[in-house]
């Protein structure tokens, strides 16, 4: 099994845990913060990849209506269908086969780490955005290893998946890629570590 196969086995396997965890640990609230402070760089159409069980969209969902919603889990994307009332696909975020419309905001949150081939997904987001449109990284800095009871017994694996680099290496991965970067801004999960909001749009 590839290592796209085995995220995709783990999330179906730990949604609930993952989504409790979240939840207990702060980074819901630092993602919803996050949307707070980035208000103005969101417009609809919205994409939200790796979506998860649909925490960004129904939040999102309170300002906005046309949202798309994808993840590689099948069993987070029904979660997130049932909570948010919007249909999500289930397919790999580096392809995104069945999305052929523009989209003024990409939202990639917790994704970036999982993915194999970086700078695929960056090639194909670009195809999808508007010339306008922006494209939002939301991801933790530095990242840790998740401790919590929830997570305790899915963390071996997870650790075995992600890889992590740093703000830096971001974005200079998007500037290689055609990106530049229009803002920045971040907020505290716990004492150890941040969430960070990376806005990109085309040069």
């Amino acid at each position: 099994m590839d290592k796209a196969n085995k995220i995709q086995q783990l999330y179906t396997i730990c949604h609930a845990d993952y989504d409790l965890h979240m939840s207990k640990t702060g980074h819901y609230d630092a993602q919803e913060k996050i949307l707070q402070l980035l208000a103005g760089q969101i417009h609809e159409p919205i994409l939200d990849l790796a979506c998860g069980t649909g925490f960004l969209i129904s939040r999102l969902s309170k300002k906005f209506t046309e949202i798309y919603g994808n993840d590689y889990s099948s069993a987070m994307a029904e979660i997130a269908t049932k909570k948010t009332g919007h249909k999500i696909t289930i397919e790999n975020a580096e392809s995104l086969e069945s999305y052929s419309q523009k989209f003024k905001t990409i939202i990639c949150c917790n994704l970036f780490f999982y993915l194999q081939n970086r700078d695929k997904a960056l090639n194909r987001w670009a195809n999808l955005l508007e010339t306008d449109g922006k494209i939002i990284f939301l991801e933790e800095y530095p990242f840790l290893k998740p401790a919590s009871e929830e997570m305790d017994k899915h963390t071996e694996e997870l650790m075995l998946l992600i890889n992590p680099i740093s703000l830096k290496d971001i974005t200079n991965l998007l500037s290689q890629n055609g990106f530049k970067m229009d803002a920045e801004v971040k907020t505290s999960i716990d004492d150890k570590h941040s969430l960070y909001g990376l806005v990109f749009s085309l040069k």
